[in-house]
């Protein structure tokens, strides 16, 4: 699972420039609407299944009156489920907007105030509008552009499924000013953000890996060396334990199977005698 909160001063397009107004950012993300006709995906939110490009634009562009005109008026964020997780959802919409709505709560929860106190934000709290992707187009700095395979704007081959989403930086009641890209993991930390969104999607929906994979990637990076040590040493241990316990299940597997096999019977140790033909002798 891919989640990350997208920064306007890195990501190198003008879309993302969240001083302004949203309309391109929105006009962007209707780009599939036009092919799929009355099928377009609208956008959704906490509350709602259906909301029009417009009305996003006009709630997201009036929910900011105590932000200066240099601030950022909202962010981006963006849901990625990897191939084996679309197919292991099967793809239903209704799944991919339930988990969105449970990562814009753990969204909220993540704000905390300068005392280190939580808000006790959850999605509901929050103004942002989601929407589902099924393409996927290359860019500039893709391998495969770089190596002339593909071209910057062709559509990416296989199953790409994604959601993207628009947050208000203020929350619903206008007072609060929340910034996921803040650089102080006391007020937000992206990193927990992210990794608490995955190991959800693990325990809620029955499968098991990007948790798993997000953890590793944030320990063996950020980690310590005894971190790291004390990591590597657990997840060997965790393999020694699985491996131990498979190796005894199939032990006694095998003594089953031996005991249900039917026994044959043993035969008699006395010979039998040869009766002699009836001669009428």
């Amino acid at each position: 699972m891919y989640v990350k909160v997208i920064n306007p001063k890195t990501d190198g397009s003008k879309k993302y420039n969240n001083s302004r107004s949203c309309i391109p950012l929105v006009k962007y993300l209707s780009k599939e609407d036009q092919a799929k006709g009355v099928n377009r995906e609208l956008f959704f939110n906490h509350e709602r299944d259906t909301f029009t490009p417009l009305e996003v634009i006009r709630i997201i562009d009036n929910n900011c009156p105590k932000i200066e005109k240099h601030e950022a008026k909202f962010y981006s964020l963006v849901i990625a489920p990897r191939t084996d997780e679309i197919k292991h959802l099967k793809n239903d919409k209704v799944k991919l907007k339930a988990y969105v709505r449970e990562v814009m709560d753990i969204y909220g929860e993540n704000f905390n105030g300068k005392n280190g106190s939580n808000k006790n934000l959850s999605g509901k709290d929050i103004v942002y509008f989601a929407k589902i992707e099924d393409n996927r187009y290359y860019k500039r700095g893709d391998p495969e552009v770089k190596e002339g395979k593909a071209k910057a704007g062709d559509l990416v081959p296989g199953d790409n499924t994604h959601i993207h989403i628009i947050v208000s930086r203020q929350d619903k009641t206008q007072v609060m000013k929340l910034s996921p890209l803040v650089n102080d993991k006391k007020l937000f930390y992206r990193e927990q953000f992210k990794l608490k969104s995955c190991e959800h999607f693990d325990k809620h929906y029955r499968y098991e890996g990007a948790g798993k994979e997000l953890e590793r990637h944030i320990v063996m990076r950020d980690g310590t060396i005894p971190e790291r040590i004390a990591y590597v040493e657990k997840e060997a241990q965790k393999h020694i334990e699985e491996l131990e316990s498979r190796h005894q299940n199939d032990w006694l597997d095998q003594l089953g199977a031996g005991s249900n096999q039917p026994q044959h019977e043993q035969p008699s140790t006395q010979k039998k005698r040869k009766r002699k033909p009836n001669t009428g002798l």
